[in-house]
């Protein structure tokens, strides 16, 4: 047992510190050999570069290092991979690993995307790393230009004392001159990348003003053809051709696009079938060339999809023109994909500007949003809601140009019924009187348990004002004597007395969730949840039904299959019918129609016109005219036979326009023009009555394995 003496000699010593030295000191923990390199290019190109691996296991090894991975072992794995045969990966033998999964990604890149960076940030924070091995400095870590990851990394080493080993020496940031000369050498890579990148961009501006491939992705119809190698072997490349299994699939997509009037999603359904083919054998470096490598493969090649084609038709390669940077633009740079007057039309279309937006406006979620997914497509979708039109949509598919809208319905066919049958099942009722009844007891015991040790306190700090009161009296006021006798058993009352205290502010107290108005407000709530429903704002009724719900299920469109999910594992299924009608969308315009209209509209009786097209109102037609284009040839006809109405012939379309018939059907039984009967009813003000106007269709549903929710809590 140590005397204290001996107790206070050993704190005068304190810890052993650290000097520069013990900083710089290896072998320390195990090594990591990391390695990177920025392009594939540099992996076969820079041998040297990958050679100096096995120089590192070398130098881990005379630094006492303890592994049986061999200098030459390392260098003939370097070389097969730069030839492509061998794997890129990691070995790792003894106290000794070699870590080359970065070689290819370039240093700019964050740790997430970096596995080799990122295994060894977990490393060194578990501590199994203590010193790391890299061939050109810290430079391989990282040549982030923002600074990011090269300080994290840093500060990282310095927390857990790791060397950086180099071929020039060992450094470690826990050191603050070492600290200064990484953080410099961090600096240093990241100005050569600065330069570096000035310096290609003037030279990338030369060679892109000869109209030359300066690097960035061959659009869909081109290809980049080989003209010889460069010294280090790559391939030398020309200006951009046609490729005809391509040229021609753009130039399918060019007619279809002006055809549609410049809808991408129309063009994409029209050709549903239509890929861009896969490339040959001997074309195979264009995988990696062309834009296209962006886009889903099929079996027989790369899917077409609506942003494809939007990006297509407003390119200006396809015309033969070349454009890069702020440079001016090449007309007949190379051969145009597409003729001039047809790429003109696409192009038009496709950059043509909408009607600008508005602000966007702020709408509540309804009241089923985000809980709803279609199971009617290729896979599950979540249901978008849109608020502003109180509408349930899912649309994704349509969207890609894969399928028609899978549905599109009002609110209220799904609200009404998935609403009724939860309320219907959350009956709290029996609960109300065991558990809160139950809670609100507990709220008042805690409250009575809080009340008497409030009086706990009160008495014991009283009891310790008493006992000092009493020590002065141990001292004689004539002799000054203290009574050593009485003040010791003062002292130990005043003690006793506070830790008494401290016992009783360390006890646990159980804390009221709710106060007894708070139950009030809960069964109030609780007991009238179905009645009131409707009462809430739609945000608070989405926020109370993802309480219960975890989601729900919808298959079909007109007969509609729910499956509600509650989140205690219980089911609903729901059958909805809802009524068919035509949706606005299934009454667009379709392409034949367009045809049609341009044939007859301009010089075609309206009576004609009218007739030509089935369950389409005048106006309706006047309309998608005006949206084409088209002209209507103004023509006069006077007879000199002008007809006055008659008081039979008002009564006549006062009835028959009361009663719903149409304006076309009326004007052939009165023998009067559309524009004529338009004319005398809104000067006679006639008004079709309110039975004929939109009534709202009642919603039906069946329910399907019904189960109260309530039992599922009745052992609460």
């Amino acid at each position: 047992m140590l005397t204290l003496t001996q107790i206070v000699n050993s704190r005068k010593k304190g810890s052993p510190k650290l000097d520069d030295s013990d900083l710089r000191k290896l072998p320390y923990l195990n090594a990591l050999i990391y390695c990177r390199l920025s392009t594939p290019g540099q992996i076969k190109n820079s041998l040297e570069s990958m050679r100096e691996i096995g120089h590192l296991v070398k130098l881990a090894k005379a630094d006492g290092y303890r592994t049986n991975i061999t200098p030459e072992e390392i260098e003939k794995w370097m070389v097969s991979i730069s030839t492509g045969v061998g794997y890129i990966g990691v070995i790792s033998e003894g106290e000794v690993t070699v870590d080359v999964r970065d070689l290819g990604l370039s240093g700019r890149l964050s740790g997430d995307d970096r596995p080799g960076i990122a295994e060894m940030q977990k490393k060194i924070s578990d501590g199994k790393i203590g010193a790391v091995y890299l061939a050109e400095g810290v430079s391989r870590l990282s040549r982030d230009k923002d600074r990011i990851l090269p300080y994290q990394l840093l500060k990282l080493l310095k927390a857990h004392k790791v060397r950086i080993r180099t071929s020039d020496g060992v450094w470690n940031p826990a050191i603050d001159l070492d600290w200064d000369y990484l953080a410099g050498e961090f600096e240093d890579a990241i100005g050569e990348l600065k330069v570096l990148h000035k310096r290609m961009y003037h030279r990338k501006a030369q060679k892109a003003g000869r109209g030359e491939y300066v690097g960035e992705p061959i659009p869909a119809g081109l290809f980049l053809p080989v003209i010889g190698n460069k010294s280090n072997g790559a391939y030398k490349y020309g200006k951009m051709e046609p490729y005809p299994p391509h040229a021609s699939v753009v130039q399918l997509i060019f007619e279809k696009f002006v055809l549609h009037d410049g809808s991408p999603i129309k063009t994409k359904q029209s050709l549903p079938d239509l890929v861009f083919p896969s490339f040959p054998p001997e074309l195979n470096y264009m995988t990696r060339l062309t834009a296209l490598r962006s886009c889903r493969q099929g079996v027989d090649g790369y899917i077409i999809t609506p942003t494809l084609i939007q990006n297509l038709c407003s390119n200006l390669k396809q015309a033969g023109i070349w454009k890069w940077g702020e440079q001016e633009p090449i007309l007949k740079n190379h051969t145009a994909v597409v003729g001039e007057q047809l790429f003109s039309q696409a192009y038009n279309l496709a950059t043509s500007k909408c009607k600008k937006r508005g602000k966007a406006a702020y709408f509540d979620p309804m009241e089923w949003g985000g809980l709803l997914w279609c199971l009617n497509g290729k896979s599950p979708y979540l249901v978008s809601s849109h608020g502003a039109e109180d509408r349930y949509v899912c649309d994704r598919e349509y969207h890609q140009g894969d399928a028609s809208i899978c549905f599109d319905i009002a609110g209220r066919f799904l609200n009404e019924p998935l609403t009724s049958t939860v309320l219907d099942q959350l009956n709290f009722e029996p609960l109300l009187e065991s558990v809160l009844g139950k809670l609100e007891n507990e709220a008042k015991n805690c409250e009575l348990e809080g009340k008497l040790r409030s009086r706990r306190i009160k008495k014991a700090e009283a009891e310790l004002r008493t006992w000092q009161d009493l020590l002065p009296c141990c001292k004689d006021s004539e002799t000054g004597e203290v009574d050593k006798e009485k003040e010791r058993f003062y002292w130990e009352k005043i003690r006793s007395v506070q830790q008494k205290l401290k016992e009783i502010e360390i006890e646990p107290l159980s804390k009221a969730v709710l106060t007894p108005v708070d139950f009030v407000t809960v069964k109030k709530f609780l007991s009238g949840i179905k009645r009131d429903w409707g009462k809430y704002p739609i945000n608070v009724r989405n926020r109370l039904l993802k309480l219960f719900i975890d989601k729900v299920e919808l298959r079909g469109s007109y007969e509609i299959y729910a499956t509600i999910y509650w989140k205690t594992g219980l089911q609903n299924q729901i059958k909805i019918h809802r009524p068919h009608f035509k949706s606005a969308r299934d009454k667009r315009w379709t392409v034949d129609e367009d045809c049609k209209l341009r044939k007859l509209f301009s010089d075609t009786p309206v009576e004609d016109v009218v007739g030509a097209f089935c369950n389409r109102s005048w106006g309706s037609i006047t309309c998608r005219a005006f949206r084409l284009g088209i002209k209507r040839v103004r023509q006069y006809h006077y007879s000199g036979k002008w007809r006055e109405w008659t008081q039979i012939e008002d009564d006549e379309l006062k009835i028959q326009y009361e009663s719903g018939l149409s304006l076309a059907k009326i004007s052939a039984n009165l023998n009067r023009s559309i524009d004529s009967i338009e004319n005398r009813v809104s000067l006679k003000g006639l008004v079709r009555p309110v039975s004929l106007k939109k009534r709202i269709i009642p919603i039906k549903w069946e329910n399907h394995d019904f189960n109260t929710y309530h039992q599922s809590l009745s052992g609460i």
